[in-house]
């Protein structure tokens, strides 16, 4: 069959198996960023009771028991440390396919909602890393496909995963729960919608979360302006991103008086959540990865509105371009600096196998994952055989009288040593 006799749901279904593939790649090749470090250093390595007793914002436990049991059974490495999160990713991708379908048939602007929901700019980089975020997106996906054929205790179940995968999806999860039995006047069968869930998200969370203190949730923006910037920007696109921040909101509004339902219960739900845990909770407004579930409610608002003009599919799909044209393959935007820490750790078991090694934080953490050692982060007047330095962070302190050795181009990372020495 040719390409023109396809459906538009196989075509899209082949689009988001090419996506799945750039992220085993990516997955594969790309050095281990800082957040994967720490949390393979800290939930992942240390002994199981460790795990399941300590919590920190960065510890999204039922990723970190996933990464613990794959890397036991596979062994250590960049693949094999980001499995469960690309399984996180198969299962997303599956679900956004599932999802589009059920909302906008077999159509053209269903393949163009897909794919951007695959590859938007403030979703694409967290696919393909070993942190909780592509799980707990894929459960919660798939919790609303479920519901879209009324398989309501497999959605509930969705949910509990979701949560336990990062506890950020609580927000959307609950306002989920809650305009589903709005809409669907569910109420007698609140068991089904809350019970499966609610255990399974309490036997994985109970006792690490129980460990946590108000400091722990300390990732986030200082005000919603900068929240929903980092939500829609795209690198590289100013002029564009600058549109689509003041434009999005208003189609949004739109969508959601053409929707009138679910969706739109589920955005003003999870926004008064949002407002309430920042007022009371004292939580920052969620910044970039925290908040990544508000992309995909918004965009599957704007499709509502975008399936009533003839060609809606094609602004669609054009912003679909525009965000895997903004992606640089081999780094993660906001990781940058970590884009060579395997090939530092090499050059440093080279030239200095046994000594420590002065970083500039945050560097030790992808370090250590790489070559386990002694790293100090450098502090004023340190005295050092070896420095790591950040070239991107200029209010960071730097060693005096070093000369620099090497000097890695993707990160601007730079290994130096005191002028005098050989």
């Amino acid at each position: 069959m040719r390409w023109n006799e396809w459906s538009w749901a196989r075509r899209a279904a082949l689009l988001l198996a090419a996506v799945f593939c750039f992220h085993v790649w990516r997955a594969a090749t790309t050095s281990i960023t800082t957040d994967e470090a720490f949390t393979y250093n800290e939930f992942v390595a240390p002994p199981l009771l460790q795990v399941l007793t300590t919590y920190d914002a960065n510890h999204h436990v039922l990723h970190s028991l996933l990464c613990k049991a794959s890397i036991a059974m596979l062994g250590k490495g960049e693949l094999r440390f980001r499995l469960p999160a690309l399984l996180g990713t198969l299962l997303y991708l599956w679900s956004v396919w599932r999802l589009t379908r059920q909302r906008l048939g077999d159509t053209p602007l269903m393949a163009a909602v897909a794919l951007l929901l695959a590859v938007h700019a403030g979703l694409i980089d967290y696919f393909a890393l070993a942190r909780g975020y592509s799980l707990g997106m894929g459960f919660l996906v798939y919790a609303m496909a479920e519901t879209g054929v009324e398989r309501y205790r497999h959605a509930s179940l969705g949910l509990g995963l979701a949560v336990a995968s990062n506890p950020v999806y609580i927000v959307p999860a609950a306002a989920w729960l809650f305009s589903v039995a709005v809409t669907k006047r569910l109420w007698r069968r609140l068991e089904d919608l809350v019970a499966p869930g609610l255990v399974a998200a309490l036997v994985i969370l109970a006792i690490p979360v129980s460990r946590a203190v108000s400091e722990r949730f300390y990732y986030g923006a200082a005000s919603p302006w900068i929240s929903w910037h980092s939500l829609m920007d795209i690198p590289g696109w100013p002029n564009l991103s600058a549109i689509l921040i003041l434009a999005i909101p208003v189609a949004v509004l739109w969508g959601a008086w053409i929707e009138r339902s679910v969706l739109s219960i589920t955005l003003a739900v999870s926004l008064t959540g949002i407002v309430f845990l920042h007022r009371f909770a004292h939580f920052p407004w969620p910044y970039g990865r925290t908040g990544i579930y508000l992309i995909l409610l918004v965009f599957l608002l704007i499709a509502e509105v975008a399936r009533k003009a003839r060609w809606g599919a094609i602004p669609v799909a054009l912003l679909a371009l525009v965000s895997i044209l903004s992606v640089q393959p081999q780094v993660y935007a906001i990781w940058l600096f970590d884009a060579d820490n395997k090939a530092v750790a090499q050059a440093l078991e080279a030239m200095h196998p046994k000594g420590p090694v002065a970083v500039q934080f945050p560097l030790e953490q992808g370090l250590r994952f790489y070559r386990p050692g002694a790293y100090v982060v450098f502090q004023p007047g340190m005295k050092a055989e070896v420095y790591v330095l950040r070239t991107d962070e200029a209010g960071l302190p730097r060693p005096q009288g070093v000369r620099v050795v090497r000097r890695f181009e993707r990160s601007g990372l730079e290994i130096a040593i005191p002028s005098g020495a050989k």
